[in-house]
């Protein structure tokens, strides 16, 4: 009995870890980027990265759906 005791209470302990509480098994969440062709090669765009303000970069800036602000990020049009 002693022993049936001693399993479930490692189990219960190997489930909720150190602290107490359930182990989040869920991958974290992560924000999504579009694709973008530019002229210095094929990029993953977010807005809030920075970005350039040299020529052919706005026109492919504006097909993937961003424009370039005045402060160097990369902003929704």
């Amino acid at each position: 009995m002693k022993r049936y005791l001693a399993i479930i209470a490692v189990a219960i302990a190997a489930a909720f870890g150190p602290s107490g509480t359930a182990v989040a098994t869920a991958p974290v969440a992560t924000a999504s980027c579009v694709n973008a062709q530019t002229p210095g090669g094929v990029k993953c765009l977010q807005a809030g990265e920075f970005c350039s303000h040299k020529p052919g970069y706005a026109a492919a800036y504006h097909r993937a759906g961003f424009t370039c602000k005045p402060n160097g990020r990369l902003g929704y049009y």
